[in-house]
């Protein structure tokens, strides 16, 4: 789940897969798509689950299996207490008082957490290990069906990204772009192709990414009120290091791109917020955002370029985090564009930048 926020978020973020990808890419994702295919449908029998979602969210959880926690994990490693643990994990789920029947132990790891302040502190949480990946998606289908939170997104089975974005909303990940990024990744392999149900990619009338079906451009125009996150003191993650580096472009403020929204994060809001003749409270805002967030082009480069860069990557697309916006990046904007049913640009503007960290 998305709420690991060190140990293996971090992880997580780094293999996340390109939408035009080169071959040596291609094939990790291929090879990680080839192995889930019969558990995913294996689950999708037991659960109803459709197997696009399974995969592409174990794949982005996962970097395409390139975490640490989905084959071995060492602990303690270099001391005398080094412990090599076959963890096997996709989706990280915590143990608790009730074994599962599908894990085979538990892992203990190291997270950060962070206080209402942004300060940070680190804790030992443990998570289930399993026998094999197929394993951990039946444990995942078990998840989903047994927790009551979960309950709505199974009315959407045969409409697979309105079910992710129900499983978000239900408070699996509180990333609010987790169920936009889970789409890209689906949509971007096809991977609706192995639902056993046949279902394919769109939302149902007047649901999800401008309520319909099939992948037309109608119903995703920009509206306030929805769009952003509201960010303050405590929040954390990728979405806050793209702040901060807005900030830093907008504002020349300064920041440290942690992700953490400490006490110098909300002062630099503040002081956003003041200039911009926006009432000063230091969270941000639709408004706050709408004044922030730049229009961006080839050829455009600093920090808010770092920032859609290090967005893409987080959506599923292979750019480097150079800080100018070339070819590369232009293609990346496009790809992303075309997989969330926006008009094919290559430049950003604020449809786009909702649809990235909204």
């Amino acid at each position: 789940m998305r709420w690991i926020k060190v140990a293996v978020a971090a992880a997580l973020v780094l293999g996340i897969a390109a939408i035009v990808p080169n071959q040596a890419t291609a094939s990790v994702q291929s090879e990680f798509i080839e192995k889930l295919v019969k558990p995913a449908q294996e689950n999708e029998r037991k659960t109803g689950i459709p197997s696009s979602v399974a995969i592409g969210m174990a794949a982005l959880e996962t970097g395409w299996g390139r975490s640490k926690m989905a084959g071995d994990y060492t602990v303690d490693k270099g001391l005398p207490t080094e412990t090599v643990y076959k963890v096997n994990t996709l989706f990280n789920i915590k143990c608790t008082s009730t074994k599962s029947p599908y894990q085979t132990g538990c892992v203990p790891v190291r997270t950060a957490e962070y206080k209402p302040d942004g300060a940070q502190y680190f804790i030992v949480d443990e998570f289930r290990t399993y026998a094999s990946w197929g394993d951990s998606i039946l444990d995942y289908g078990r998840l989903l069906t047994s927790a009551s939170r979960y309950a709505k997104a199974f009315e959407y089975k045969a409409h697979p990204d309105q079910f992710v974005t129900e499983v978000r909303s239900g408070g699996y990940a509180t990333d609010p772009s987790y169920a936009t990024q889970v789409i890209s990744i689906m949509r971007s392999y096809d991977l609706y192709r192995y639902n056993l149900s046949g279902a394919g990619s769109g939302f149902p009338s007047g649901m999800g990414d401008g309520g319909t079906s099939g992948g037309s451009d109608a119903g995703t125009g920009f509206a306030v009120g929805g769009d952003f996150p509201a960010y303050q003191s405590g929040s954390s993650g990728q979405g806050v290091k793209t702040l901060q580096l807005l900030l830093n472009a907008a504002d020349a403020a300064g920041l440290e791109a942690d992700g953490s929204y400490g006490k110098l994060t909300a002062a630099a809001v503040s002081s956003f917020q003041k200039k911009q003749g926006i009432t000063s409270t230091g969270t941000m805002d639709d408004q706050t955002w709408e004044k922030l967030l730049p229009s961006l082009k080839a050829g455009s480069s600093g920090p808010a370029v770092t920032a859609l860069q290090g967005e893409l990557n987080e959506a599923g697309h292979d750019v480097d985090v150079v800080g100018s916006f070339g070819e590369a990046t232009t293609k990346a904007v496009g790809a992303f564009q075309k997989a969330n049913r926006i008009k094919e640009t290559g430049r950003v503007d604020s449809l786009t930048w909702a649809r990235l960290i909204g």
